[in-house]
């Protein structure tokens, strides 16, 4: 990628196209400029950011709907984390962390850190249907919420999927 070339945040414009006297010879290793960018995927490229945002918002309510439960120590997330073996001490503490790392991830300027935190917890609650010798479809439903926490960031940023798709 050379300084001209447009980067994460320019826009191609479609007018840019060169034309047949404009285009480099055959064999040639010149620059051909920018390329028009098709219909549909102008059409992805706006799309993509609500997409992110609508999955980025259910994820949160899910998720806090959780810390709720865990800040107000309902007795279902108390018998829950005693059923796994964590003290009820543990719940409220639990529950301040999920809730900052929700709160991280709704956030556009932490999103990439808030991802990371949801990541780690819900790792840590696949561990803990493990260690319960729960069924496999208990113990992957945090494993579908971690992929569809990533999945959101990179719909809903350009950054992410510029990182992503060029390897950089």
């Amino acid at each position: 990628m050379t300084i001209d070339s447009p980067g994460p945040t320019e826009a191609i414009r479609p007018d840019a196209v060169p034309t047949a006297a404009q285009s480099p010879a055959p064999g040639s290793t010149a620059d051909p400029g920018p390329r028009a960018v098709p219909a549909w995927r102008s059409l992805a490229m706006r799309a993509a950011p609500f997409a992110g945002w609508i999955v980025t918002l259910a994820l949160a309510a899910q998720l806090a709907q959780g810390a709720y439960g865990q800040l107000t120590e309902s007795e279902r997330s108390v018998g829950m984390f005693e059923a796994i073996g964590y003290p009820a001490s543990a719940v409220l503490l639990i529950g301040v962390l999920q809730a900052v790392a929700v709160v991280l991830y709704v956030v556009p300027w932490t999103a990439f850190l808030g991802g990371l935190l949801l990541t780690a917890y819900l790792g840590g609650a696949v561990s803990a249907h493990i260690r319960m010798e729960d069924s496999v479809a208990h113990a992957l439903t945090p494993v579908l919420y971690a992929v569809a926490v990533w999945a959101a960031l990179f719909l809903r940023s350009e950054r992410i999927r510029w990182a992503v798709l060029t390897g950089r």
